[in-house]
């Protein structure tokens, strides 16, 4: 009822000023249906562009589990194996240094246990750390200089861990990038026109684009940091040469019809979209073979849910 919605308003609103967030949306979602949606605050403070149902938020690592979607779709459509190795598609080879005969597989990739590293000193912070726009590198260049022997990126020892692929969890973006790029590979588009026709078209996602330009004259929410004095500071927009793992921009709206969709097996206004199969193998509900993109944690009750953050500079 509205007390209710007036007493999480006012808690929200209590919450954003305690821990400095300029804008903020949210959705509740109960059987596949929307039961709450809300919006609060600035998409930019210096516009006086106010957050609404249809602002792109950059959603950092929640992106993760749309690219697993996405290639998930071409492995139902049996396009390819879990277990494969990945070199079968790939137009250069990627092995652990230290494991060379092991192949590295799909699965590994989903589960972020491939014994690929995200070399963040040495490469990653100078895309990272950095508000300049869209990429200027391509997904294939950058991953073959990154993870090939002969590429100008390529580090035995800060590119790879010493674990043998599928023994050891370790959060990986140069895992998701990999994902997009094998996508890309298998389909022969590239992975943002993938992305278009497998999901975001089928959904009928309106504010959903990977890059900055998918946006038109329409600027997503504007991250921001705080100076000494605790003022806001815009800090612009971002992109990176691994964006299947972190540069998916879309409204609450479009997110909440993605999570809709995925709690009823498939389904949006009565089409089936994403295959159950794809939801099954990426969230199963007896999760015994371990489970793939989503973290996996308690409710308290003994209930399990799946759950997946983000995090990027002036982004939560």
């Amino acid at each position: 009822g509205s007390e209710i919605e007036e007493t999480l308003d006012s808690s929200i609103l209590d919450k954003m000023e305690d821990l400095k967030i300029p804008g903020l949306a949210a959705a509740a979602i109960n059987s596949g249906r929307v039961v709450w949606i809300g919006t609060y605050g600035w998409a930019n403070i210096e516009d006086q562009n106010p957050v609404t149902l249809n602002t792109p938020f950059m959603i950092a690592s929640v992106s993760k589990p749309i690219t697993a979607t996405i290639i998930t779709t071409l492995y139902v459509d049996g396009q390819f194996d879990l277990d494969d190795d990945i070199n079968e598609y790939l137009p250069f080879s990627v092995r652990n240094p230290n494991f060379p005969l092991i192949p590295i597989t799909f699965r590994n990739l989903l589960r972020h246990r491939s014994g690929i590293a995200d070399d963040y000193e040495g490469f990653y912070k100078q895309y990272w750390d950095v508000a300049e726009g869209d990429p200027t590198t391509s997904l294939d260049e950058y991953l073959e200089s990154y993870l090939d022997p002969e590429g100008t990126n390529y580090s035995s020892s800060k590119n790879f861990l010493d674990y043998e692929p599928g023994d050891h969890y370790s959060y990986c973006n140069t895992c998701y990038a990999l994902l997009g790029l094998l996508a890309q590979q298998i389909s022969g588009s590239p992975f943002e026109q993938l992305s278009q026709k497998i999901l975001f078209s089928p959904l009928q996602l309106k504010e959903t684009g990977w890059f900055l330009r998918d946006f038109g004259d329409k600027e997503p929410a504007m991250p921001y940091g705080l100076d000494d004095a605790d003022k806001f500071v815009p800090y612009g927009q971002n992109g990176y040469p691994d964006w299947p793992a972190g540069q998916l921009r879309t409204s609450i709206t479009d997110l909440s019809r993605f999570l809709s969709t995925y709690l009823s097996e498939g389904e949006i206004d009565g089409d089936n979209v994403i295959n159950p199969v794809v939801i099954e193998t990426l969230s199963p509900v007896i999760p015994d073979k371990g489970f793939h993109t989503w973290g996996l944690e308690g409710d308290g009750d003994g209930g399990l849910l799946y759950s997946h953050s983000g995090g990027d500079i002036g982004v939560s």
